[in-house]
């Protein structure tokens, strides 16, 4: 058994499902809610069967947010002192507004390492990963992750971005590192998710893909799949933005436009409008005389953040070597998701919205 903490949470990872009987040695008798979606039903009974002769069990299936049916809310007992959460990232929100909502603890056996979401807000008392589990995920699972991994170069140049241009004080996170198999890319989402404050515009454009695969009647990737393909893009718009002898002579960017396609969407209430607005004129003077400073910088910084060689990995974790991209993602999906993010963006991808030329870009 291997312990470790990260951030207020205490990590567990074993070989097997008897790794979550770590629970009994820091819970008494109790009634505990366990909560799990349809894919992971199997792995559930078998964390049910460890705990059961130590606490009173109640189940929950949970509808994943890949689903199309309407979200069931689970509505547990209120003397239910712990929640246990079994899946991912899907199921950890939902043991964060139950655990909120009974002011108790919750706990998560992570079956997938899908999400960099685990550890933002409430975070959970424990994490249990079983070995045996994680290593025979799907392989959309795994490149979720991997693509979670790989896009952290670019959320570390939007956090220099915002501190160097906008004087926000955003703090840069770790380096991303390869990482070997899947429990270790697991652990390493983990201390993403620790450090994380909002998502960023790779991140955005990622969860705008969902809306729209769901509105063109497809059924969504995981949010970690798109966000590969959304830093690759955006890292490269960057690049080409960066490098522009004048980047701020298109007309501004009309707001209620990008709020109207929100709604047509469905996902007004997701994505929340917080942008970089810079039509005051002074903020105008500043910010571009500040980012005439630091252009050069900037442009090295994105240096080798989209290398050939993590495309190709990343495409080799699926089954048909990426072959699915062809019917289920095009480029012009892709290039709007960008432009309509940059409205709501508070980084390098904001500015290009208010400065006009990211929709320029978007139209071709």
């Amino acid at each position: 058994m291997q312990t470790l903490k990260i951030a207020d949470s205490d990590i567990f990872v074993g070989e097997d499902m008897s790794v979550v009987e770590e629970l009994k040695e820091t819970l008494g008798g109790c009634a505990i809610c366990v909560l799990y979606d349809a894919g992971v039903a199997k792995i559930a009974e078998d964390a049910i069967s460890k705990l059961k002769d130590a606490y009173r069990i109640f189940r929950y299936e949970v509808l994943t947010a890949r689903d199309a049916r309407v979200k069931e809310r689970p509505a547990p007992p209120e003397f239910a002192r712990h929640i246990v959460g079994v899946g991912t990232g899907s199921v950890a929100e939902e043991c964060k507004r139950l655990a909120e909502e009974l002011d108790v603890e919750w706990s998560m056996v992570l079956c997938a390492p899908t999400t960099d979401t685990i550890m933002c807000g409430k975070s959970p008392k424990n994490v249990f990963i079983a070995r045996n589990v994680m290593l025979n995920c799907p392989p959309c699972c795994l490149a979720a992750g991997y693509g979670i991994l790989f896009s952290e170069p670019l959320r570390n140049f939007e956090a220099l971005f915002s501190s160097k241009v906008l004087s926000s004080g955003a703090a840069q996170g770790a380096v991303a590192e390869d990482a070997e198999d899947a429990v270790t890319l697991a652990l390493k989402l983990l201390e993403i998710s620790a450090s994380k404050q909002q998502p960023d515009s790779a991140e955005l454009t990622a969860r705008l893909m969902h809306f729209i695969a769901k509105k063109a009647g497809r059924r969504p990737r995981l949010i970690g799949e798109y966000k590969f393909l959304a830093s690759s893009l955006i890292a490269e718009f960057y690049s080409a933005y960066l490098s522009s002898p004048s980047i701020d002579c298109m007309p501004p960017a009309a707001m209620d436009d990008a709020l109207d396609k929100l709604s047509y969407l469905g996902a007004k209430d997701i994505i929340r409008p917080k942008r970089v607005d810079f039509f005051d004129a002074n903020a105008y003077f500043k910010i571009s005389y500040i980012l005439s400073e630091y252009r050069m910088d900037l442009l090295e910084k994105l240096d080798g953040i989209n290398s050939l060689g993590r495309q190709r990995f990343w495409r080799r974790l699926y089954p048909d070597a990426g072959y699915w991209l062809k019917s289920e993602v095009t480029v012009c999906e892709l290039m709007s998701a960008m432009t309509l993010a940059g409205a709501f963006s508070d980084s390098l991808l904001g500015l290009a919205f208010a400065s006009g030329i990211l929709a320029r870009f978007g139209a071709g």
